[in-house]
């Protein structure tokens, strides 16, 4: 099955911030949407970097300070990992894995059109097994 499988669920999305945008801004951002990563485009077209809430924690952890001059682009992930959204979901599950993030920015066409995360994923496959679970059920009361 294919990446835009997951992009149909309503509860993924793609929050975005600008990298000249203030960092409390993107704090405001993340607090607010209840969500722990953006990804930092300056036209909605390209990836500049993704900045998650552990990238803030690790800024933090080495400055010791918020100011209104630190900017998004001081504190994103600039090497960002990408998957296609015609790609399978087992790439994009063993990507996240082989390089421990928790967010995946997914492309169309080379645009982002999603950022997933772990969670997204998680829910997937909770519905996959629910779905396989209802079937087996159903093949054994036929059975009987």
């Amino acid at each position: 099955m294919t990446i835009k499988k997951l992009l149909k669920d309503p509860k993924v999305s793609l929050r975005t911030i600008a990298p000249t945008a203030q960092i409390a801004q993107a704090i405001t951002m993340l607090a607010a949407d209840d969500t722990s990563a953006l990804l930092v485009t300056n036209d909605n077209l390209s990836i500049d970097g993704i900045l998650s809430s552990s990238d803030i924690v690790k800024y933090l952890d080495d400055h010791k300070q918020v100011s209104d001059e630190i900017l998004v682009l001081d504190v994103m992930t600039k090497d960002v990992i990408t998957c296609a959204a015609e790609d399978p979901v087992q790439r994009l599950e063993q990507l996240m894995i082989q390089n421990n993030v928790r967010h995946i920015p997914i492309t169309d066409a080379g645009a982002p059109v999603a950022l997933i995360s772990i969670i997204d994923v998680t829910r997937h496959r909770l519905s996959l097994a629910e779905d396989e679970i209802s079937q087996m059920r159903d093949f054994v009361s036929g059975a009987g």
